[in-house]
């Protein structure tokens, strides 16, 4: 009985919950992957590589250069300033890999070997060639992370550094140029195409320097849907008052996000822009870096022209000079042309975006659907039928009771019928 009645009511419970716990949309990140060659510094001072490191959005991968290598200490110390990182160090998990390929048993980051008031792990790496750090949280602690971001390497007590560094410092400071300036930017151009428009590009402005420096960032203005600057590793946005001027931590950085209108014509206003970084010494402007923003022409009806050049091709549309000395289309059939391939990629790129939406409305509605019809199944014709069970069974208790109370009666009936013939006992017995 009490079987019964918890699954009639909690399993129907749990099975509506289950359903309506089912993702509607599901959305697919992709990884952005960044490896990179460390090792140390030698006595002649130079580079020996040690590690090949490759960061993912869910893992860190810390593989050997030479397998053959045997560290009797190795070190990750967690960045500081990276709090998110620290705060959930219970999540990361590690693998030991051998030289066969083989992943040893997942051990948590923070076991015996981590000490939390240094945030320091050590252990020995012998005959494991390879360490992968997982990401066992929803955070996405590594994504779009550096080396420095995360953690500080050090192998028998020698800071891991990576090959540009190493020249770097040992590069003399001169105005202008090398440690002077070290802002690292990771792109020397940016294009928006069919590809990224949606999702927009990154900038990555990274300060090697070892000292602060003091920057100020111009966006263009126009043709930008949606433009911020970040900080490293705190994730927090610049106030848009402060970007004219403000300060970059040693081994700290920020990114730029930008994401362009999707409107062709309104594309045209920022292809041929730059993102201009000015690197200040006091009140000066010590140095200008300048990343030209190009909109690829798959993205309009026609090549893009700024500034009197056609974008990407190089070449010129052929049209006739009028009396006044402008150009003149041909007939007003070529005039109206690009309008009309404007407004044509538009209505194109409105319709993609509708039938998005469309098809996320219809796959939610189906789930609604679905949910609905299984209830309903729940309700029309898994309870009635419980409710008919649960009836048969307690007929059947009933009856067994009733047997039981006729059985216990007879018994006594006859016991006493036994009892009333047997011979009563004499006085001389």
């Amino acid at each position: 009985m009490n079987f019964l009645e918890r699954l009639s009511f909690d399993g129907i419970k749990r099975l509506l919950v289950a359903l309506v716990a089912l993702p509607v949309v599901l959305l697919v990140a992709q990884d952005h992957v960044f490896a990179e060659i460390y090792g140390i510094k030698d006595t002649s001072g130079n580079f020996q590589p040690r590690l090949n490191i490759t960061i993912g959005n869910k893992e860190v991968v810390i593989k050997k250069v030479n397998p053959q290598d045997r560290f009797s200490s190795f070190a990750i110390v967690l960045n500081p300033k990276n709090a998110a990182l620290v705060r959930n160090v219970g999540m990361l998990n590690m693998e030991w890999v051998n030289i066969a390929g083989k992943a040893g048993k997942e051990v948590q980051f923070a076991g015996p070997r981590y000490d939390p008031t240094t945030r320091r792990f050590e252990d020995a790496m012998g005959k494991s060639v390879e360490l992968r750090i997982l990401d066992k949280s929803n955070k996405n602690l590594f994504s779009g992370k550096s080396l420095s971001d995360l953690f500080e390497i050090r192998i028998d007590d020698q800071l891991l550094v990576s090959p540009e560094s190493v020249l770097e410092r040992d590069r003399p400071v001169q105005l202008g140029q090398g440690r002077d300036v070290s802002l690292n930017l990771d792109k020397q151009n940016i294009v928006f195409n069919e590809s990224n428009f949606k999702k927009g590009e990154i900038l990555n402005i990274d300060n090697r320097s070892g000292i602060p420096q003091v920057v100020g960032i111009e966006l263009p203005e126009k043709g930008l849907l949606y433009y911020q600057v970040i900080k490293k590793p705190e994730q927090t946005k610049v106030p848009r008052d402060s970007w004219k001027k403000f300060t970059i931590s040693p081994d700290s950085g920020v990114f730029v996000v930008m994401i362009p209108e999707p409107d062709p014509v309104q594309l045209t206003q920022v292809n041929g822009k730059d993102v201009i970084v000015r690197v200040y010494q006091g009140t000066s402007v010590k140095d200008t870096l300048k990343v030209p923003i190009r909109v690829s022409s798959d993205l309009v009806s026609a090549p893009l022209e700024v500034g009197g050049k056609s974008d990407f091709t190089g070449a010129q549309p052929q049209q006739k000079l009028s009396g006044t000395g402008q150009r003149a289309p041909e007939n007003l059939e070529a005039a109206s042309l690009p309008a009309r391939q404007a407004g044509d990629a538009k209505s194109q790129t409105v319709k993609g975006a509708l039938g998005t939406d469309a098809k996320i409305w219809i796959l939610g509605l189906a789930n609604l659907a679905l949910i609905v019809a299984l209830a309903g199944y729940v309700i029309f014709f898994m309870l009635p039928r419980i409710q008919v069970l649960q009836d048969r069974i307690s007929k059947s208790e009933i009856f067994i009771h009733n047997s039981r109370e006729s059985i216990r009666e007879e018994i006594d009936e006859i016991k006493q019928d036994v009892l009333s013939r047997a011979p009563k006992p004499t006085e001389q017995d």
